[in-house]
């Protein structure tokens, strides 16, 4: 299941034509964020191929349904930072689609315990990655530059 939209989309539902892989790959675009969670749920892993990430929340969300995450190296790509390889999912060294593949045969041999760990990060990282300690680390960075 391919989520989203982006300037090679065309080309994305093109490849599935081509490939005649309509009967297991789908492409909806955006969709309800029901129907992403529902997904993120059954998926084996949640694949974000972006080289450069501002922040990386679908890791999060990914890793709050126990779902590992396969996400790519790179100097500006932050969503390496919610990834703890072979904790909750794995740091593709590039983009390169064998080294994605090779990310997620990596989750696939893992299985289960991959998953049981990625709810573990989750559980011990939830209170720090909320909303709310966002909000008090922002907060707190104000009053002190207001300090200042």
């Amino acid at each position: 299941m391919i989520f989203g939209d982006g300037p090679e989309r065309d080309q994305v539902l093109e490849l599935i034509a081509r490939h005649d892989a309509g009967d297991w790959l789908r492409a909806p675009g955006f969709v309800d964020g029901a129907e992403v969670e529902d997904a993120m749920h059954r998926a084996l892993c949640m694949v974000l191929p972006s080289r450069r990430e501002g922040y990386g929340q679908v890791v999060i969300e990914a890793s709050a349904a126990a779902t590992p995450s396969v996400v790519v190296q790179g100097p500006d790509n932050a969503a390496t930072e919610h990834v703890t390889d072979g904790v909750n999912g794995v740091i593709a060294p590039s983009a390169d689609p064998a080294d994605l593949a090779g990310a997620i045969v990596r989750v696939a041999d893992a299985g289960t315990p991959l998953r049981a760990s990625t709810a573990g990060w989750f559980a011990d990282n939830a209170e720090r990655l909320s909303l709310g300690s966002s909000l008090r680390t922002l907060l707190t960075g104000y009053a002190d530059s207001t300090r200042r």
